[in-house]
């Protein structure tokens, strides 16, 4: 067994060529290293961690070309704490190359730098673009310092974290100060409290 992780280790830290170094742990592991298959399954506890971001799952698979697919199963997470987020599903697919995080399954994620937390059962997340796409059903609470909880749901929200913006559309709606706006497609700036509504639209306002 000492031998094989020996092994597993100078495979992983020598064909690292386009990406972070990667490390792992793991109550158990099997290991394929044959030629068009290579594969790492670590069990029990498993995690990777990856520059400031760490993933941890019930099973976690390293496959592909330089251990490019990060693939997890069962009770996922993401915690970075130098971007300020953390993900929790229940499975997480994560392309080491393009910096891309795929999840089909219920989330939460916690946005401590801007203060956003949001659920939904999809996302994407372009990690060197600070962009996520939030599908189905999605609920987004965003504190504000002088007006309380902003509540947005809609059906898909993509969620600019550089521009701290927020595109909410079908059947968008936002709750903030005693006011309610409801449209096809709202836009929010985070940062101004600006909102913008287009498409069909409705409101409760008041003053």
């Amino acid at each position: 067994m000492r031998k094989l992780i020996l092994i597993l280790s100078l495979v992983l830290s020598s064909t690292l060529l386009f990406a972070d170094n990667i490390t792992f742990s793991g109550g158990s592991s099997s290991v394929v290293l044959r030629d068009g298959r290579e594969n790492v399954v670590l069990s029990e506890g498993a995690s990777v961690a990856v520059g400031s971001m760490e993933i941890q799952a019930d099973t976690i698979t390293l496959s592909g070309d330089d251990w490019r697919y990060v693939t997890c199963t069962g009770n996922a997470s993401v915690i970075d704490p130098e971007r300020g987020i953390s993900i929790r599903t229940a499975s997480i697919w994560y392309d080491r190359s393009e910096e891309r995080i795929l999840i089909s399954s219920w989330f939460e994620v916690d946005d401590t730098e801007n203060e956003v937390t949001a659920t939904g059962a999809s996302l994407e997340y372009l990690m060197n673009d600070e962009r996520l796409q939030l599908d189905k059903d999605v609920s987004l609470l965003k504190n504000t310092e002088d007006s309380g909880i902003m509540r947005c749901s809609a059906e898909s929200v993509i969620f600019a974290r550089t521009s701290n913006t927020l595109e909410l559309r079908g059947s968008a709606t936002v709750d903030w100060d005693g006011d309610r706006y409801e449209a096809e497609v709202i836009s929010v700036d985070l940062d101004t409290d600006s909102i913008s509504l287009d498409g069909r639209i409705r409101g409760t306002i008041n003053g």
